[in-house]
């Protein structure tokens, strides 16, 4: 046999133990174990009537902290306090900041590390021209079919809702928790933040450190992963950064009849286009790798059932079709996006200034200052000044050991209330209150065990009232556990 048929036979030996080695690790892969769960808890009228309730008292989050309607969140305390008797006659509560609350549920083994559970109640406001889009009253807390309506039954009144529930019900037996569980509630998450800060220095000043810590932010998911056929849990063990550029552009105007060659919104316009046109580099963090190797064996997509269970030769591949899907690419990279546009006063003036707003959700390993960087190089136009603003900005968190306790009692939990489910480690595209609670904890965890929630800060925000049943059942589960 010559040198050349010798080499063509030792590449076609090791395409053929590549194929194998392939096929072997794909068939290989098993599904994630399935389970039926017992029926949930029954619930009880009066926690939905609580939850309508809760709804209808418009605790809008103003971006201006002195603009608060401070009687809306004066009646929602009120509310609180007829709805749960049980809870305001055994829990100490402390008021911080106004209107943020820390309830203290003293736990039988004070040795014990607490459990927190957290929740906000404020809410974006509804936009004017959005109003005739509804269907229904934005803040009508109306129940249609097995629907309850309005903004914050979604984000974040059901998981504040469920908590109490949990714990009033839990009152009335006459149960004690095992370590005592912390109840914490921010009143202007979706704005400055500053409420969930206050707790936290509160809490630091009494010395606390909790094993856990339990916020919104994921969620059962059937329709972004829809070729398992089904649902997995998103459990959050981090969150990405959050930084927000202004990008302003000075230059002469004058008359609309005499334009000049360029313009302030010209330059603008094409600064803006070459950075949409850039694209932030793509990478599988460990959390996504584990997330990703989880559902691997449950894929009824054979192409990507080969390719997830041999993401050492095809990672490539998988970050090119993650990326192909706005859900997919805020998982494996940073994104860059205007958000707002500004320049002119009247339609026969040239402006002299043109002003772009820029938010970015940076992805761990990364910093604000690698973006902002990497917004000037995108750009390449010295005109265009860049600078951080508004009123909040932070890099992205540590992250929770997905192998820990913590995160095993919340996939436990979640696998307990919902048939099937495949708990998974998942990085947070947004900003939670929780991120605050890093100091004080090193368990923090972004879960509430809702499906895909609907008309988060947009039209008809709706959630099913067997969400709401199996948030009590699953709140249960952590403090009796």
């Amino acid at each position: 046999m010559s040198v050349g048929n010798k080499i063509a036979a030792l590449i076609t030996l090791l395409v053929v133990l590549l194929i194998g080695w392939i096929c072997i690790r794909t068939f290989n892969a098993k599904p994630w174990p399935k389970h039926k769960v017992s029926p949930l808890a029954a619930l009880p009228q009066a926690a939905v009537t609580h939850l309508s309730t809760a709804i209808s008292i418009p605790t809008v989050s103003p971006q201006d902290p002195s603009r608060i309607d401070s009687a809306a969140f004066l009646k929602y305390r009120s509310f609180l306090d007829s709805a749960y008797p049980m809870i305001h006659q055994r829990l100490r509560r402390n008021i911080v900041a106004d209107f943020s609350y820390v309830y203290t549920w003293k736990g039988a083994d004070s040795s014990l590390a607490p459990l927190i559970l957290m929740a906000h109640y404020d809410v974006v406001p509804v936009e004017p021209s959005a109003l005739s889009l509804w269907t229904v009253k934005p803040f009508g807390g109306e129940i249609k079919g097995d629907t309850i309506f309005g903004r914050g039954s979604v984000d974040d009144k059901c998981s504040m809702i469920a908590i109490m529930e949990t714990v009033e019900a839990l009152l009335r037996q006459n149960f004690t928790p095992r370590r005592t569980v912390l109840l914490c509630f921010g009143h202007n998450e979706e704005s400055t933040g500053q409420g969930a800060v206050a707790i936290v220095h509160l809490l630091q000043q009494k010395n606390i450190r909790a094993e856990m810590v339990v916020d919104e932010g994921g969620e059962f998911t059937r329709e972004k992963l829809g070729d398992l056929q089904r649902p997995v849990a998103l459990i959050g063990i981090g969150e990405k950064g959050y930084a927000t550029f202004e990008l302003l552009v000075e230059r002469a105007g004058g008359h609309s009849s005499r334009p000049d060659k360029e313009t302030a919104i010209d330059i603008l316009s094409r600064a803006l286009y070459k950075l949409r046109g850039e694209e932030t580099p793509r990478r599988i963090l460990d959390p996504t790798r584990e997330f990703l190797v989880r559902i691997s064996g449950s894929s009824n997509d054979f192409p990507r059932k080969v390719a997830l269970n041999n993401l050492w030769l095809f990672e490539g591949y998988v970050l090119y079709k993650l990326g192909e899907d706005k859900d997919g690419r805020a998982m494996i990279s940073t994104t860059i996006v205007p958000t707002i546009l500004e320049s002119g006063i009247r339609e026969n003036v040239i402006p002299s200034q043109a002003r772009a707003i820029v938010n970015s959700r940076i992805l761990p390993g990364e910093s604000i200052k690698e973006v902002q960087e990497f917004i000037r190089k995108a750009i390449d136009d010295s005109r265009v000044k860049i600078r951080i603003t508004g009123d909040f900005s932070t890099e992205p968190s540590p992250m929770t050991d997905f192998h820990a306790d913590v995160f095993k009692k919340v996939a436990d939990a979640a696998s307990a209330v919902e048939d099937d489910v495949i708990p998974v480690p998942y990085i947070m595209v947004g900003a939670t209150d929780s991120r605050n609670y890093r100091t004080i904890s090193n368990g923090v965890i972004n879960f509430c065990p809702i499906t895909d929630g609907k008309g988060y800060h947009g039209i008809d925000e709706r959630l099913p009232i067997k969400d709401f049943q199996r948030a009590i059942q699953f709140y249960t589960l952590l403090i009796d556990g």
